[in-house]
This record gives C-alpha cells, sequence and structure tokens, in this order.
C-alpha cells in the first residue's frame, strides 16, 4: 500500500482512491483467473454412505477419475483407485491419519501427501483416520494431482464427514484447483468487518459522510 504523505485537495484523493479501487479489484481477479472450481466446471457435490454406494469423483472433468469414493460391505466409506498421481494432505504418519482437516487459509502445497491406493475414512458408522474433523461440520482436505503427467496441481475440497448408521456418510460439497500448479489456500471466512469496508468503498468519500451525518441525527 502507498501511504500519500504531501497533502492534496478532496478532488484529487477521491481520483486516487478510485483509480486504487479498481486497481485492487483487477488485481484480485488476475489472482484468481487460474483458480478453477466445480461450479466452474459445471459439476456438484456428492454423498457416499447410508445408501449411495460410489461416486467416481473427476475432479477436472478431463479423462479419468482421479479418485473413487466406494461404500464397501455396508459397513465401510473407502477411497480407492487413487489415479493421476492423486494424493491427500495427511499427517506426516499414515499409522496416525491419512487424511487432514486443514481449517481455513491454510497452504495445501506443503506437509506429507498421503499416496496409498485405498483407505477407509468411516467404518462401522465412526470417523476413521481422518484428524480434526466433527461429525456433521465442515472441513477442509487438500489434494494433489497430476492429469497431465507432467504438472503437478494443488487443490482444496470442502467435505462432511457425518457419523451414524452403518457406515456414516462422506460428503464433498464443493472443490477448486488451480491449473497453473501454483500452491492455493483452503477459503478464509469473510469476517463482518470486511463486508462494512466493502459497504465504504462503494459509498465513496462524500456517501461515507452523509451516511455518517445520518446515524449521528438518529
Amino acid at each position: 500500500m502507498k501511504i500519500i504523505t504531501n497533502p492534496v485537495n478532496y478532488n484529487t484523493t477521491t481520483v486516487r482512491t478510485s483509480a486504487a479501487s479498481v486497481c485492487a479489484l483487477l488485481g484480485a481477479s488476475n489472482l484468481q483467473a487460474a483458480v478453477i472450481t466445480n461450479t466452474d466446471l459445471g459439476l456438484s457435490g456428492f454423498i457416499v454412505g447410508n445408501g449411495t454406494s460410489s461416486v467416481a469423483w473427476n475432479i477436472d472433468n478431463v479423462g479419468n477419475a482421479e479418485l473413487d469414493v466406494d461404500l464397501n460391505a455396508t459397513y465401510f466409506v473407502n477411497l480407492t483407485s487413487f489415479q493421476n498421481a492423486f494424493g491427500l494432505r495427511a499427517t506426516a504418519s499414515a499409522a496416525n491419519a491419512y487424511m487432514l482437516n486443514l481449517g481455513p487459509s491454510a497452504k495445501v502445497n506443503t506437509g506429507a501427501f498421503n499416496m496409498s491406493s485405498v483407505f477407509s475414512v468411516l467404518f462401522s458408522g465412526s470417523i476413521k483416520r481422518a484428524v480434526g474433523f466433527t461429525s456433521g461440520e465442515s472441513g477442509y482436505m487438500g489434494f494433489q494431482f497430476n492429469p497431465s503427467g507432467s504438472l503437478v496441481l494443488y487443490g482444496w475440497a470442502e467435505v462432511i464427514l457425518t457419523e451414524g448408521g452403518d457406515s456414516g456418510t462422506f460428503e464433498v460439497v464443493q472443490w477448486a484447483y488451480d491449473d497453473s500448479g501454483a500452491n492455493i489456500q483452503t477459503p478464509v471466512p469473510e469476517p463482518a468487518t470486511a463486508a462494512l469496508g466493502l459497504g465504504a468503498l462503494a459509498l465513496g468519500a462524500a456517501g461515507l459522510r452523509r451516511w455518517r451525518k445520518a446515524k449521528q441525527t438518529t
């Protein structure tokens, strides 16, 4: 951020603020240009377990599916058939967890990746080998895959593991990946202060003064 120390008149300030706002918006757009979401691809989330037996998850909607999510013998929800060098962010020791909840604003391309061909995330209605997940609540798993054979891509998926019933359920709500091979971060919840700041920006300097004056007279 450039800090202007020289005194300027109101009109100059308004112009500079507007220009900076436009540049910031364009910059944010460019930064997001390489991020592909499931909605960009026309794909929806899915649920496996307690009735739904299998889903082949094709992350980029091209070629083979990267991962199969299977209900096995009515008691297990398994992640199987890892293809295109698919891997999940995990703890350093696979004996502790094959899948890790990264939480919000976490880098995906750092840490250990589990490249197993099959493992269970739910067994007899209970979460298994998945650290940091709470039943019925959203979490973020990080993943990598290499659909072209030459460039590893990183992404995240919002997932919900729910205990109960014969197997429990594994739900993929949404996902995104960076098609440039760059690192990607899990989403950051927007605080109320950020929304207020955007509202003030939309009002502009004159509108903001009118809003403050109205607040003082009420």
